[in-house]
């Protein structure tokens, strides 16, 4: 994992690029830049592990660039649950919930994210209110998607229960998948 300088994204990408991310989306360039300058930005290189279950959680992150897959151990066996891509939020979930980690996050492909902490984050409830609830507005929506794909994997799995049948390709194919990475145990 490499840190690299706050501004430094903003430089090489651009506002607009900034503005096109779904979980900035709205915000001013200047609550933007100071989430970047005030938080830790870092790059992942493919297979590295971002966070295990157990770890403290401290904030969330938001992919700038790349793509995070998200795995739960399970039967012995670590099962892709969901990508992360460029735009979205990972961590939300963990922090808003008050809980450790609860899945491993691997990095799919080089992969550029801020760490935005829980103390930032209050900041910014502070400093920038009108600011602050586009954001809540923002991954509101994204957990609200994921709700909606998690129902429509159940109702999947129950009528394939239902009526005793494999799918025969019926079915919806999930939007995320993938073959997973290998997995780097550095961290």
């Amino acid at each position: 994992m490499k840190t690299i300088a706050g501004d430094e994204p903003w430089q090489q990408w651009g506002a607009d690029y900034f503005r096109a991310l779904s979980t900035f989306g709205a915000l001013q360039d200047s609550t933007i830049r100071s989430l970047l300058q005030t938080g830790k930005v870092m790059e992942l290189s493919r297979g590295e592990v971002l966070y295990r279950p157990g770890d403290k959680t401290v904030g969330f992150y938001v992919i700038l660039k790349g793509t995070i897959a998200l795995y739960m151990h399970h039967h012995d066996r670590d099962a892709l649950t969901r990508l992360y891509r460029t735009g979205e939020q990972l961590g939300f979930v963990d922090m808003i919930g008050l809980h450790d980690r609860w899945s491993t996050s691997v990095a799919q492909e080089p992969t550029v994210l801020v760490d935005i902490s829980t103390d930032q984050f209050y900041e910014l409830h502070l400093s920038a209110p009108d600011d602050f609830g586009l954001l809540m507005i923002n991954l509101s929506r994204e957990m609200a998607r994921t709700v909606i794909t998690l129902a429509e994997v159940i109702v999947d799995q129950s009528v394939l229960i239902a009526t005793g049948r494999q799918d025969e390709g019926g079915g919806r194919k999930p939007r995320d998948s993938v073959a997973p990475a290998d997995v780097d145990n550095k961290r």
